[in-house]
């Protein structure tokens, strides 16, 4: 019965963050361009509003926790607040410049992949071939999402690839950050590695912010204000909040399984791409479908839990 009350917080978790980060994307585009596609904020000065706010927001719990961190455990948080936290924000806000938010958010679907990569290779973790194979399969879910995109109206289909590439760095990261968690920071509680970790990376984006336009824009812009509301939403919920989520359901699972929400959130961008009068096509709801299976497959659904 405990089995199954832990399946039932895990997919309920998915599900949350999922539809959480997957709102993210149209945050971000909300700051950075206001309803006629001129720019408010820069892409640098998004992601350091980000990692700011949120590393502010967490503050007290930073300092609660910052005497029970071990010498030993200052350079895997430093490299989560890098890798998990900062780069990312920056990679995902300048290429959200360049491609639709429906498509980044698709794409961010690699980041299983890349876990999987990084802990066969790097931490010798086994994956079974269930896990393999969900991998696969939502992944294919993912690309049929993304090639579903033609059928969006607002959708150019000329990607730039290397914006495009960008965000597969940003997934690449992140595979490396959850594995770190999972190995090297397993006796520190969620809530600590998120604040701490942002707390490191937090002192460079306020040297952003405060050398930046960002005053200047929030009062004189006609968007500033509701840029700024969208960076602070996307700070405190969908970083600061999510990111304490994300961890502990890391320690509840393993970083494979975690991190395939990612093949979940392609669904809630899609739904808010939808909602901002983009066209879905049956190709999506096929993709979804798939996506799904694959996540059903890689958190062992039919089989018993392992803890």
């Amino acid at each position: 019965m405990e089995k199954e009350k832990s399946r039932l917080v895990v997919w309920g978790t998915l599900v949350l963050l999922a539809f959480v980060w997957g709102s993210s994307f149209i945050l971000m585009k909300v700051s950075l361009f206001d309803s006629s596609r001129e720019v408010v904020y820069s892409a640098l000065e998004v992601a350091a509003l980000r990692i700011t706010i949120a590393g502010v927001v967490l503050l007290p719990v930073s300092i609660r926790h910052l005497k029970r961190i071990k010498r030993s455990q200052w350079l895997p948080l430093l490299a989560i607040g890098t890798l998990g936290n900062m780069l990312p924000a920056y990679l995902f806000s300048s290429a959200v410049t360049e491609i639709p938010s429906a498509i980044a958010g698709m794409l961010n679907a690699l980041t299983p992949l890349f876990t999987m990569i990084v802990a066969a290779l790097v931490f010798h973790t086994v994956v079974s071939k269930r896990q393999f194979s969900g991998l696969v399969i939502g992944f294919m879910g993912a690309l049929l999402l993304a090639i579903g995109g033609g059928g969006l109206s607002n959708v150019n289909v000329d990607i730039e690839w290397w914006a495009c590439g960008r965000v597969a760095l940003a997934t690449l990261l992140y595979g490396i950050s959850v594995n770190i968690l999972k190995n090297k920071l397993q006796d520190v509680s969620s809530t600590a590695i998120a604040a701490i970790a942002l707390l490191l990376v937090t002192p460079p984006a306020i040297f952003v912010v405060v050398t930046s336009d960002v005053g200047s824009t929030l009062v004189n812009n006609d968007h500033g204000v509701t840029g700024m509301v969208a960076v602070a939403v996307l700070a405190a919920i969908g970083t600061a909040g999510a990111l304490i989520i994300f961890n502990n359901l890391i320690k509840w699972t393993d970083a494979l399984t975690a991190s395939s929400v990612t093949y979940i959130l392609p669904l809630f961008a899609a739904m808010w791409g939808w909602l901002d009068g983009e066209v879905l096509t049956v190709i999506h709801f096929a993709g979804g479908a798939i996506i799904l299976f694959g996540v059903a497959l890689v958190n062992g659904v039919g089989k018993s839990v392992k803890s």
